[in-house]
């Protein structure tokens, strides 16, 4: 009998050694990342025609990761450059802005080139609670496809903060939509660029 229960001590002991190296992914659909509701200033500039150039991802990480807290990671289901892309291609769309494919060919008002260095969520652990804090950065240079090849260059960063009491699970694909949605916002909301599109 005491063996038995040897057994199903050492049983159980590995199976949670494995449970815990092996973790769990989680994956966040783009489809589901929402869009701004609120007003844009970017909404009062003539439409404009856009074409952007693959954006790239330079925080040094996997390119569909978001983060890893303990043994899960949360991932995205496409690169996090295309995702923050497509965002704000649907923030320009929604102001009544054109978007085009790039190529040589191809005849925009504007060329759009970005690089993201920061996507992340973390985690800090409090008391009675936790927050989970989610973080994007990206650094646009559009420039004007126009004979003049005027280009402005800008960065733009969304942060947003949750206090979870329970597990952060259930609260992280909120928190990155977000921390996201922040950072177009910042980008549409940036009397520069306004001033730019509108020359």
């Amino acid at each position: 009998m005491k063996l038995v229960h040897i057994y199903l001590f050492r049983l159980v002991a590995g199976i949670t050694l494995f449970l815990m190296f092996v973790g769990c992914t989680h994956t966040i659909k783009s489809a589901d990342i929402s869009t701004l509701q609120t007003g844009s200033p970017l909404k009062g500039v003539g439409s404009k025609t856009f074409s952007f150039k693959d954006f790239k991802d330079i925080r040094g990480t996997d390119a569909f990761l978001i983060t890893a807290i303990g043994s899960h990671k949360y991932t995205l289901d496409q690169p996090v450059a295309t995702v923050v892309a497509m965002s704000i291609r649907k923030e320009l769309e929604r102001n009544g802005h054109k978007y085009i494919a790039y190529s040589t060919q191809s005849n925009p008002d504007f060329i759009i080139e970005g690089t993201v260095y920061k996507y992340s969520l973390t985690m800090q652990s409090g008391l009675v609670s936790n927050t989970i804090i989610g973080n994007a950065a990206v650094k646009l240079t559009i420039s004007r496809a126009s004979a003049d090849r005027e280009v402005l260059a800008k960065s733009y960063q969304g942060e947003y903060r949750k206090d979870t009491f329970g597990g952060p699970h259930g609260v992280l694909k909120a928190v990155s939509n977000q921390a996201l949605l922040e950072m177009v916002k910042e980008m549409s909301t940036d009397p520069e660029l306004i001033a730019f599109l509108e020359k």
